[in-house]
């Protein structure tokens, strides 16, 4: 009862965007050598994934898992350079957060993190 709970959780949060871009984006499996960073924040859509997505960076694109828990209805993703807008970067405290949006099929989906590593990689690739 409790897995079903979890499940049904997973998939109403994936359907607010992380599902929206595996329509497009969507993998069967990651590149096992790929050095990939936990992301302290993450925002796809209204949904935040604190502490709960790994990216892993390549020439192409990004990588992005969710811990098994949240499987259901959050496969793993591919997402290359292309995709991302504009980078928009804003300061509260002595954060930086920075938002882009992601162009799917049906429009496109508000990424937000704070990771420095992506960023440098977003730049490195060409992005704003």
């Amino acid at each position: 009862m409790i897995i079903a709970f979890f499940g049904l959780i997973s998939l109403m949060l994936s359907r607010m965007g992380w599902g929206r871009l595996a329509g497009a984006y969507a993998e069967a499996a990651v590149p096992a050598a790929l050095n990939r960073e936990l992301l302290s924040y993450v925002r796809i859509g209204p949904v935040k994934y604190n502490n709960a997505v790994r990216a892993g960076s390549t020439p192409q694109g990004v990588w992005l898992t969710t811990w098994r828990i949240l499987y259901i209805g959050h496969p793993p993703l591919f997402i290359p350079w292309g995709a991302f807008g504009p980078v928009q970067e804003e300061t509260f405290l002595w954060v930086k957060t920075y938002t882009v949006y992601l162009q799917c099929p049906g429009g496109a989906v508000r990424f937000q993190f704070t990771s420095e590593q992506l960023r440098a990689a977003l730049s490195a690739a060409g992005g704003a």
